[in-house]
């Protein structure tokens, strides 16, 4: 039960509500009392001033000089008021006709003037002992009077503990009443507040597989959690793309795989319908071996992709140079630039010290090359140059092939896009090399920009931040 968030912001604020209201009653209720007992106090100690006042105490003898306007209100039997006087030694001297045959509690030997509740005969009285001695002296009006007496004014507070008793309920009535109107408020608050959660979490629900785009609305919410739903919509468009980006990767993946599958497929039927000569046999193990070998083309750019992709941790970094790099892949692929009688040149402006992955930037100097050897016509030319601008080294290869349309221009960077299929196949080409390019310098927060004409040549301008980032930031991507 108390594991949902209703039940938790319910308990909470029930329990702060609680807190305050037993604070704020526990308070008005004592000080509804200091009021009380003090408004009490103050009557009986005037009282007892009053008496004293009326009292001569020379050479050991005590008149009382109390006249009917001042007993006249505790002459009564019914009277709520009651006087007494004592001497040190707890012998009465006088008592008012309301105490009757009653006396009100005395200690021996008292000399200082207190305030005390007690029972006199069932019913609760205030009692004030109010000691005249020298210490006394000071006020004119007791001064030279009843020395050594104790004055004893009591009132029956009964009426006033009611009073107190019966706010004292009612606090304890208000407390319950405002805590059952409070929780229940809190609860339709609590659903409220909590309803777009609701709603937020529905959508969420229905968001599927087959129903990416659905989103939530954050107009419909309010702007406290405008925020979360933002980040869902976020999340979901990324998601989207993502799922979009995968179909269509394994749509192209199993289309580019049907074609070498198909070839080999054939080859081997046409070969077990009957006997064949060896030349035949050849042929079709040419054939195979020719599609064998693009099937491991697609699988090796595909775990190149899934290593971009996935496995950032295994990227290492280290200072390179980039002009080692562009050398040693233009070695790997100088056989197949002669083949085609293309001449490659390679110029840097001083040293291109960078820090990176070493594997990964041969591969992706590798494909650059590769692609402008294939594309390139026969004799022709590549000119790789390297210079620094404003926080980047720039690698260029510029080649004097076939070109690019400028309408296809965006779309190279596309998994499996060519721009001619037939000559492509033709060349090798998987169309799989510039996205491999793209996805490696955007791990490394750089750039590819390319400018081509068609029929003069294509321009791959490659810009790697400078000094390179480490691989912290390609981690943390």
């Amino acid at each position: 039960m108390f594991s949902s968030i209703k039940a938790k912001i319910i308990v909470f604020y029930t329990m702060v509500l609680f807190v305050s209201l037993c604070v704020l009653g526990i308070f008005l209720y004592l000080s509804l009392g200091k009021i009380v007992y003090d408004s009490i106090d103050s009557s009986l100690l005037s009282r007892a001033k009053a008496l004293a006042t009326l009292i001569d105490n020379d050479n050991n003898e005590t008149e009382f000089n109390f006249s009917d306007e001042v007993m006249w209100e505790y002459n009564s039997p019914k009277s709520k008021s009651f006087f007494q006087i004592r001497r040190l030694d707890g012998t009465i001297l006088e008592k008012s006709a309301s105490l009757r045959d009653q006396v009100l509690p005395f200690q021996a030997g008292e000399r200082q003037t207190t305030l005390k509740t007690v029972l006199l005969n069932g019913t609760l009285v205030r009692v004030i002992n109010f000691h005249i001695s020298e210490e006394n002296g000071h006020d004119k009006e007791t001064a030279g009077k009843g020395h050594g007496l104790i004055i004893q004014c009591a009132e029956d507070i009964q009426d006033r503990i009611s009073l107190l008793k019966n706010y004292r309920v009612i606090l304890y009535l208000s407390i319950l009443s405002i805590m059952l109107i409070s929780v229940s408020g809190g609860f339709l608050i609590a659903k409220k507040a909590l309803t777009p959660v609701k709603e937020i979490s529905e959508a969420i629900d229905r968001i599927s597989e087959s129903n990416l785009s659905e989103r939530i609305a954050p107009g419909s919410i309010p702007e406290e959690l405008r925020i979360l739903a933002s980040s869902f919509n976020h999340t979901f468009d990324r998601l989207e793309r993502s799922f979009k980006r995968q179909t269509q990767f394994t749509a192209d993946a199993s289309h580019e795989l049907r074609t070498p599958l198909s070839v080999i497929l054939s080859q081997g039927e046409i070969m077990l319908r009957k006997e064949r000569t060896a030349g035949e046999y050849k042929d079709a193990l040419t054939a195979i071996m020719k599609a064998a070998r693009m099937m491991s083309e697609i699988v090796q750019k595909l775990l190149i992709m899934a290593r971009l992709t996935t496995d950032k941790g295994e990227f290492k970094a280290g200072k390179i140079d980039l002009s080692e790099i562009i050398h040693e892949a233009v070695k790997l692929l100088r056989s197949l630039a002669e083949q085609k009688g293309i001449s490659i040149n390679i110029s840097a402006d001083g040293p291109c010290i960078i820090i990176g992955d070493r594997p990964a930037l041969l591969e992706l100097f590798v494909n650059l090359v590769d692609n402008a050897i294939k594309y390139n016509v026969p004799q022709g030319k590549i000119d790789i140059s390297m210079r620094k601008e404003t926080g980047f080294i720039v690698a260029e290869v510029k080649d004097t092939g076939m070109g690019i349309p400028e309408e296809d221009i965006d779309r190279v960077f596309d998994r499996f896009y060519r721009v001619d299929k037939s000559r492509s196949r033709e060349s090798g080409g998987v169309g799989l090399g510039l996205s491999i390019c793209d996805e490696i310098v955007n791990l490394y927060g750089g750039r590819i920009d390319i400018k081509s004409k068609l029929g003069a040549g294509t321009t791959v301008s490659v810009y790697l931040p400078h000094p390179f980032l480490d691989l912290t930031y390609l981690r943390n991507k």
